[in-house]
């Protein structure tokens, strides 16, 4: 029944199931007779229509869809039978050829031979022969036409064009072959200040040296003598003594000279804001080692206040350190990834400067405060502590944030996102107790890693630059002393 009540008649047959009533002959008497042919009646019409012909006509008038899939059912039909073709053909290739037998019947000769069907059919061959061009492409240059045999000539004697034949050579690009690239060269080692100084004062050397053997040698004029007001009786006798105020302020105009010279020199090599704000964010990223991304994990065993969160989070970001900090009721855990100048200035914000204890402080006894501050910072190396320091291949995360995590089963599906929930369990399996004592850190380093980002690029001297600007320096103009001098004391003749 339909879901409105009506019968469904059911398309199924009765199918016989014993042998005996398949085998059995239907009766010709029971079954239906057909209905009689209309158009045999002596009374039938034809320009009437037939019972049922406007229904066969709609029927051919309206849409006649094609089922989904069935050009696609007999594409592969026809290519399951042009790969079986293929495989037969293969087969009758591979097998020998079979060679005219003679055979003798009744005194009479017969010859058999083996009937094999052509390997390519005409067709084939008819549509390979039309693919072969007139003329190759490497011909056609030489050529008055598109053919080897045709007009204007036809014939290839004729159609040969002799003048574009002559005895230069054309020789083609090298086209490199397909293989691997070479390996990188071996990097130099990284050099350190003072080796770096060494050869800065040798080439300088060499270039001053080279410059006198020049002087020497004729090439090259002597420089002016360098007069100043304290040798000015000395290198000018005669002109010092007949008028000496001229003297003096052509003296004086030098030095001025040679001091706008200075600092002109020094203007142009001194880096833009833009420059050097760039040049410190490469410091602190770059890793000499080239091992991979420093990271560092520190266990906190109190919840931090909202002044040191901002101190944790705000020093992340200016020293471009990447990382989370995990907030529970359990531990806290910091997870800081970055350059290693950047690594050390967080680990002493995070294991000096910052005070864990927030003990009050009393200014009655100058004793007990030198005992408060000792239990102070031994208080506050047991809060915070390094869990583990190294290297990984590419950072865990794009940013540094704060995340508040109550439990410890949150943190760490929070690390498992990033693919680190190994720290979490580092952190949380850390014996505080167990740990060694951290090592103070030199503070002379730091001083003098801020030492070279402020004066590296400011105030070096070229190599070409004169020698004797110190000397200028010392007369009054201390402030534009920062570049490295080096004095030669060499005797030139005076002309």
């Amino acid at each position: 029944l339909e879901e409105g009540g009506k019968v469904i008649q059911s398309p199924a047959k009765p199918q016989a199931t014993i042998k005996v009533n398949q085998s059995a002959r239907s009766n010709p008497l029971l079954e239906a007779a057909a209905p009689p042919d209309p158009t045999n009646n002596k009374y039938f019409d034809p320009r009437m229509a037939l019972p049922g012909q406007a229904r066969e006509q709609r029927r051919k008038r309206a849409f006649n869809f094609v089922s989904e899939g069935h050009f696609s059912k007999r594409a592969d039909e026809l290519r399951a039978k042009a790969a079986v073709e293929d495989i037969l053909r293969e087969a009758r290739a591979k097998q020998p050829v079979k060679k005219a037998a003679t055979i003798t019947l009744g005194g009479k000769e017969a010859s058999e031979q083996s009937t094999q069907k052509p390997l390519v059919s005409s067709a084939t061959l008819k549509q390979k022969l039309k693919e072969v061009p007139a003329a190759e492409w490497w011909d056609l240059p030489l050529l008055r036409s598109t053919a080897y045999a045709g007009p204007p000539g036809d014939s290839l004697d004729a159609n040969m064009t002799l003048e574009a034949i002559t005895h230069y050579v054309e020789h083609p690009i090298p086209i490199e072959p397909p293989a691997e690239p070479p390996p990188p060269p071996p990097q130099p080692l990284p050099l350190t200040k003072r080796e770096r100084k060494k050869l800065r004062t040798q080439r300088r050397l060499a270039a001053e040296k080279e410059k006198q053997d020049q002087i020497r040698c004729g090439l090259m004029a002597p420089p002016p003598p360098k007069v100043k007001i304290s040798n000015l009786m000395q290198a000018q006798k005669d002109q010092a003594v007949a008028d000496p105020s001229k003297l003096e302020a052509e003296v004086r105009a030098q030095i001025a000279q040679r001091m706008k010279n200075h600092e002109m020199r020094n203007q142009a090599r001194k880096l833009t804001p833009q420059q050097r704000k760039e040049k410190k964010r490469r410091k602190m990223l770059n890793d000499p080692t080239g091992g991979g991304t420093p990271v560092t994990l520190y266990r906190i065993d109190q919840m931090p206040s909202r002044q040191k969160l901002y101190k944790l989070d705000i020093n992340a970001q200016q020293n471009h350190l990447t990382g989370i900090a995990l907030l529970t009721d359990a531990c806290n855990l910091v997870v800081v990834e970055g350059g290693p100048k950047a690594q050390r200035r967080y680990r002493k914000l995070l294991m000096h400067r910052i005070d864990w204890t927030d003990l009050p402080a009393d200014d009655d006894d100058d004793e007990e405060d030198e005992d408060d501050a000792e239990e102070r910072r031994r208080q506050s190396s047991q809060v915070c502590k390094v869990v583990w320091e190294g290297f990984v291949v590419k950072p865990h995360f794009k940013n540094f944030r704060v995340e508040g995590a109550r439990t410890p089963d949150t943190a760490r599906k929070l690390l498992k996102e990033r693919g680190c929930e190994h720290y979490w369990d580092m952190a949380s399996r850390y014996d505080v107790d167990a740990a060694p004592d951290e090592e103070e850190i030199d503070d002379d380093e730091e001083d003098e890693d801020e030492d070279e980002d402020e004066g590296e690029g400011e105030g070096d001297e070229d190599e070409g630059d004169e020698e004797n600007d110190d000397e200028d320096s010392a007369e009054g103009a201390a402030e534009a002393g920062d570049c490295e001098q080096m004095d030669i004391e060499e005797s030139v003749p005076d002309e």
